[in-house]
């Protein structure tokens, strides 16, 4: 059985987050989450050059949204 690792943050690193703003850390989070929403939209794209915007965009909420994209692709219509 594969053993679990907890990595604990860089104490230099740690302070440069706390040295930071709420509104800094909320932009930096925002970033972050853009970038991996084009990484995610960029992969499905890479794997599936054949499929329509419309298939390519619900397999990018899938793997965005994990289990809760059914719902919400259900709503869609």
């Amino acid at each position: 059985m594969e053993q679990l690792r907890i990595e604990v943050i860089d104490r230099v690193y740690a302070a440069v987050l706390a040295a930071k703003t709420p509104a800094e850390r909320i932009a930096m989070a925002s970033a972050a989450h853009r970038t991996a929403r084009t990484i995610v939209r960029s992969r499905v794209l890479q794997l599936h050059p054949d499929w329509t915007d419309e298939q390519r965009h619900r397999e990018y909420l899938r793997r965005l949204l994990g289990h809760r994209a059914d719902r919400y692709l259900e709503a869609l219509g």
